[in-house]
């Protein structure tokens, strides 16, 4: 089973094709800026692994959290592709294609991963190293860092730059930010996607752990006859 992934969630996108479950045939990343060439990004992917378009069995959309504009700039990709072609469509959690990226250094035992979910937050899900503790939820950034120096070890994407941009980070945890960066990958979400069951695509959406809320603006000038 052909298949065709991907993972905006983060500044270091991909795109991936597997042959199931098994190997990956192919992944091309792109992380210079926030524009996605997407479609150059399939046609790479599909001319390195010598697949045809038409071959492509499933699409499977790293829904997050993260990138909210990644997430859904993937799932219109992968809806207006099952819109013109028919093919099976499903969701990978972003946390467990992370996952797999921290277990390839051999990292042993419990791991907190996190993504930065901005306004001094992160989201985060703790596993215990043989499988997740708790639920995925908020955190607080002051809460992430004192996990960090108090030498648990944390991974998450982009991680080593947001504690080089901090004021307070020490020298010594500046060396070794770097060492604590994972990016979730297409790759992991190519071979995920194939145990996973088909989703309406149009049921797709972003993994957002805040509560929508929307206030209408007061109209800044009055307008007789439409906003008195």
């Amino acid at each position: 089973m052909i298949c065709l992934a991907f993972e905006f969630t983060s500044d270091r996108r991909s795109v991936a094709i597997s042959d199931g479950c098994q190997r990956v045939l192919s992944q091309v990343f792109h992380d210079r800026g926030r524009t996605t060439p997407v479609f150059h990004m399939i046609e790479q992917a599909l001319a390195e692994a010598q697949v045809a378009r038409a071959s492509i069995e499933r699409l499977a959309i790293s829904i997050g959290p993260g990138s909210y504009t990644g997430i859904r700039l993937a799932i219109a990709a992968a809806q207006g592709w099952h819109l013109a072609t028919g093919v099976d469509v499903v969701a990978v959690d972003t946390f467990e294609a992370l996952l797999r990226q921290t277990q390839r250094p051999v990292v042993a035992g419990p791991r907190v991963l996190c993504v930065n979910a901005q306004r001094q937050e992160f989201a985060v899900r703790e596993w215990n190293g043989q499988s997740w503790a708790g639920p995925l939820h908020l955190e607080s950034a002051d809460l992430l860092l004192q996990r960090i120096t108090g030498g648990q070890p944390v991974f998450g994407p982009d991680l080593g730059t947001w504690i080089r941009g901090l004021p307070s980070a020490s020298g010594e945890l500046t060396a070794r930010a770097d060492a604590l960066e994972a990016f979730p990958q297409a790759s992991d979400v190519a071979l995920l996607g194939a145990n996973n069951d088909p989703v309406p695509p149009e049921t797709l959406a972003p993994v957002y752990l805040r509560e929508v809320s929307f206030v209408k603006a007061r109209p800044h000038r009055v307008i007789p006859g439409i906003t008195d």
